[in-house]
């Protein structure tokens, strides 16, 4: 299964938070439009491609995308948890 497709609006606005990241800081990073990423973030069909990368830079600054007792949440570097 593409792991992908297992993150949801709600965390990949989360992620953000945690790491203090614009719509444009990620969107550059993860070297997609912001139009893009604020389509995913408000639920929209994206490519997958796209979900992919944004997951990607998330990721590697060190987030892991979490489902706790049926809730999907973001675990931060320091164990910060948003849901």
């Amino acid at each position: 299964m593409d792991q992908s497709r297992d993150i949801s609006s709600a965390q990949i606005k989360a992620a953000r938070a945690l790491l203090g990241l614009s719509q444009d800081d990620l969107a550059s990073e993860a070297g997609i439009a912001r139009k893009t990423l604020y389509e995913m973030e408000n639920g929209s069909v994206v490519r997958v491609s796209n979900l992919s990368a944004v997951r990607g830079v998330l990721e590697a600054r060190g987030l892991l995308f979490v489902v706790h007792e049926g809730r999907a949440g973001v675990l931060g570097p320091r164990g910060n948890l948003r849901t």
